[in-house]
């Protein structure tokens, strides 16, 4: 049978791709190949290995796997498997090749047996962790580990976004895939923007976490020369670092003129000299104080040029309107001027609340 021949940390973004194309055999598993590789069992309707779709992945004749079991709960000891289905957990979260699920209620008696059966069930799952809930300054996730696979069980792991890897530590830095497509809007809104400034930007994040926001930015030949990137929480910042220089490296046009990490308040930003009027762009995802930090970041923003702010917020779903006229109001109040303010909702958040998208451009 034809397979398509992948690296292994490649496995999902592939799946979904066979899957969504119509590609992917569904009575054949996934196989595992030598030197990290799977293989990804294809249709005879897919198109033949020169096709550029593939990105240069080789197809290989290999023997189809027949299909295990469709769900974990069904590589649990016979004895568990009698007990009432809504016992088990019914989501868990991957990040990387960390899996990390809530335990509750009778199942948290079971850790050990649930991580066995999903270590069984997914293959490239290092590690299986209790979500214990968050704690400290930075609300970072409780994790204690259920099982690992090969003894390891440090919780440091790459995910893969939009082709592009980063590095995540769950248990100490804040990440999530949930802002996946609104990273692709702001790429988008950079676009624009710099066709309008006819010059690279430069970017300004002070609340990065560990910088999702950045790997399309660095990969834009000619979008951006500098960032300045940040966050209070100091292990963050350590991850923050260590991808822009891995971004850094895969640069088809050289490594940013500017690139400045800063483990500080983001509201002390707007009083640093050296900060004062460098970006063209801001991002603001700081959901619970966004609207209420941007008086204190404007300091940040060039001065004489269009710029823009993109950021992310929760609030009150009937107050929608008002959010928007405070922004204009808050923009004109600055001295700006051509302003163009849009806030929109972009999912729920509870039965009053929602996370909105908001985005700014004008004239300081």
């Amino acid at each position: 049978m034809r397979h398509l021949r992948v690296p292994s940390a490649e496995t999902q973004d592939w799946l979904a791709l066979c899957r969504s194309s119509h590609w992917l055999v569904t009575t054949s598993g996934v196989v595992r190949l030598e030197g990290g590789f799977r293989g990804i069992p294809l249709t005879e309707n897919a198109p033949d290995e020169t096709d550029t779709c593939w990105k240069g992945h080789l197809h290989i004749e290999v023997e189809g796997k027949g299909k295990g079991p469709v769900h974990w709960t069904e590589r649990l000891p016979k004895a568990l498997q009698q007990l009432p289905p809504e016992t088990w957990p019914s989501a868990y979260e991957i990040q990387g090749d960390v899996l990390i699920v809530k335990l509750e209620g009778k199942a948290s008696v079971y850790g050990e047996s649930i991580a066995e059966a999903m270590l069984d069930q997914l293959p490239n799952i290092r590690l299986v962790c209790a979500d214990d809930g968050v704690m400290g300054d930075f609300r970072v996730r409780d994790l204690s580990v259920l099982k690992s696979r090969d003894g390891t069980e440090h919780t440091r792991t790459r995910v893969r976004e939009h082709g592009h890897l980063v590095w995540v530590d769950p248990a100490k830095a804040y990440f999530s895939s949930r802002l996946s497509s609104e990273r692709e809007k702001t790429l988008t809104s950079l676009q624009k923007l710099r066709l309008r400034l006819e010059r690279p930007l430069v970017i300004a994040d002070p609340y990065a976490g560990v910088g999702p926001a950045f790997p399309l930015l660095f990969a834009e030949p000619g979008l951006i020369e500098g960032c300045l990137a940040g966050d209070l929480n100091p292990d963050a910042v350590d991850l923050l670092r260590l991808n822009i220089e891995y971004w850094q490296s895969k640069r088809a046009d050289g490594p940013l003129k500017r690139v400045e990490t800063i483990c500080d308040d983001a509201l002390q930003w707007g009083k640093t000299s050296t900060l004062l009027g460098q970006a063209d762009v801001l991002l603001v995802n700081l959901p619970h104080n966004s609207l209420e930090h941007l008086p204190g970041l404007l300091q940040i923003l060039r001065r004489g040029e269009p710029v823009l702010i993109r950021g992310w917020a929760i609030r009150e779903r009937e107050h929608l309107g008002q959010d928007t006229d405070n922004l204009q109001r808050l923009l004109h109040d600055n001295s700006a001027r051509d302003i163009e303010v849009e806030l929109a909702e972009i999912k729920g958040f509870s039965t009053s609340k929602c996370f909105v998208a908001f985005e700014c451009s004008f004239t300081l």
